[in-house]
């Protein structure tokens, strides 16, 4: 089974640290979307080839220690390959990036969660992550998905050029007629 990574970055762990000493709570705001396969660098303070930015899409509470963060992008909106996913706060700091076990591909609904586990609220430093896995969205059913997307392509296109070759036939069989007066 594919898992998966993750990295807190610095200054992610650093707005951790600061919210575990003053109270204030930490939620990741947005994300971004690259089509670059970005080392997961826990310097890193943006991402490079972004191709889509939205606010998370949902947050879910699993139990008392974790909460599930959403990145859900409709197929319409998924305009390029999903290397590399970033979390980020409300203040532009790149809090977290993720990858999936395999680039999400484009034109297909591009789902990624992302579980936060603490050990208990007051100490928010003090987490592990739970790994997105294949199963989660199964892969091999969206490589078939783009196969067949392209299968149907090629054969409209084959359709397409038939029917031209259809007319032109007919027009032609239609021209010896008339000539023939037929």
């Amino acid at each position: 089974m594919a898992v998966g990574q993750s990295i807190l970055t610095v200054r992610g762990s650093y707005a951790l640290a600061d919210a575990s000493q003053t109270g204030k709570s930490i939620k990741p705001k947005y994300y971004k979307v690259s089509n670059q396969d970005i080392p997961l660098d826990p310097t890193l303070t943006d991402l490079s080839g972004v191709w889509k930015q939205a606010d998370i899409s949902g947050y879910f509470p699993i139990n008392d220690n974790t909460v599930e963060f959403l990145v859900d992008i409709p197929p319409e909106q998924a305009t390029d390959y999903g290397k590399t996913f970033g979390l980020y706060l409300e203040d532009g700091t790149l809090f977290m990036i993720a990858k999936p076990p395999y680039p999400f591909p484009p034109a297909l609904r591009q789902t990624f969660k992302i579980q936060l586990v603490y050990n208990n609220a007051n100490n928010l430093i003090d987490f592990q992550y739970l790994p997105f896995y294949e199963t989660e969205q199964d892969l091999s059913i969206l490589a078939v998905s783009t196969y067949l997307r392209e299968i149907l392509q090629a054969h409209r296109q084959e359709i397409e050029m038939l029917k031209s070759w259809n007319k032109a036939l007919s027009d032609e069989i239609n021209l010896i007629k008339s000539k023939l007066g037929i």
